[in-house]
């Protein structure tokens, strides 16, 4: 019988890698510090190298958690690892964690509080992109009435650029990521969810996960900001042609990424001949 010394929330986490078994431990420890723990953690290695390091490192787990791992025989794209994932999961509520992040101690006890209190399909909060900087600090109370709430639509992806770390959903009202995009498939399917007639959603005006690394050009799929801008534009035309959202949405989505891309090659090369 596994020893349980805190609260059991009814969430399946989800945690994708590929070729990370020098931060899965570090990404699993932050679920297993959580203040309120999740039902489980499904980890789905995507045909990496160091499957069996991290098959290693999920089975060294707290008694007081359950974790599955799976393991892909090819390498597919964090979305089919994301669907096996879902498929496989049990909570009544799903959430993502990337196997290069972590969570701060209280999100789930802050997101899952508010998604049963309030009923939610659907809830997201900001992500800092590197936690190593003091402005980012995830030592806040887990109290539900000191936070700033705000509506959460199908604009709010268009104007932000959130993390799937910082996602939890409805199992039942969840959808399965989009596997013919490599870039762009955490926004399609914010998009997707967001747009369903009578979505219940909210925005968690607090920085509950982060990363170690600038989100453009730093490292992985992001390193590569052509693809990147490709896989948005691909991404918007396909919500068009789903009917997820309107024409005004697109031309926004559109003229927002015009703009931005060239920003982001800035950046880059900026980044790339700043001294070490």
């Amino acid at each position: 019988m596994r020893r349980v010394d805190k609260e059991i929330s009814d969430v399946s986490v989800v945690v994708p890698t590929y070729n990370s078994s020098g931060t899965l431990g570090r990404a699993l420890d932050s679920v297993y510090r959580q203040s309120v723990l999740p039902r489980e953690i499904l980890v789905v290695d995507d045909g990496s190298d160091d499957w069996e390091q991290s098959g290693r490192i999920a089975s060294a787990c707290p008694d007081s958690i359950s974790v599955r791992f799976f393991h892909m025989d090819k390498n597919q794209g964090p979305s089919s690892a994301r669907n096996i994932g879902i498929s496989a999961a049990q909570g009544r509520y799903l959430a993502f964690l990337d196997s290069d992040d972590v969570w701060y101690e209280n999100k789930i006890a802050i997101q899952y509080g508010l998604m049963t209190s309030h009923n939610l399909d659907f809830s997201m909060h900001p992500y800092c992109h590197d936690i190593t900087h003091a402005e980012c600090d995830g030592k806040d109370s887990a109290d539900l009435s000191s936070l700033s709430l705000s509506p959460l639509s199908s604009w709010t992806p268009l104007l932000r650029n959130d993390s799937t770390n910082s996602v939890m959903v409805l199992r039942e009202k969840m959808v399965f990521y989009d596997t013919s995009l490599r870039r762009g498939e955490d926004f399609t399917l914010y998009m997707e969810l967001l747009s369903r007639p009578g979505c219940r959603a909210l925005y968690i005006r607090r920085v509950l996960a982060g990363g170690f690394k600038s989100t453009i050009g730093a490292s992985g799929l992001s390193q590569d900001v052509k693809a990147m801008h490709i896989g948005r534009m691909l991404a918007l035309k396909k919500l068009t042609d789903r009917g997820c959202i309107s024409t005004m949405q697109y031309l926004f989505g559109i003229s927002t990424e015009i703009v931005k891309y060239p920003i982001r090659v800035l950046r880059v090369s900026l980044r790339a001949r700043a001294p070490i």
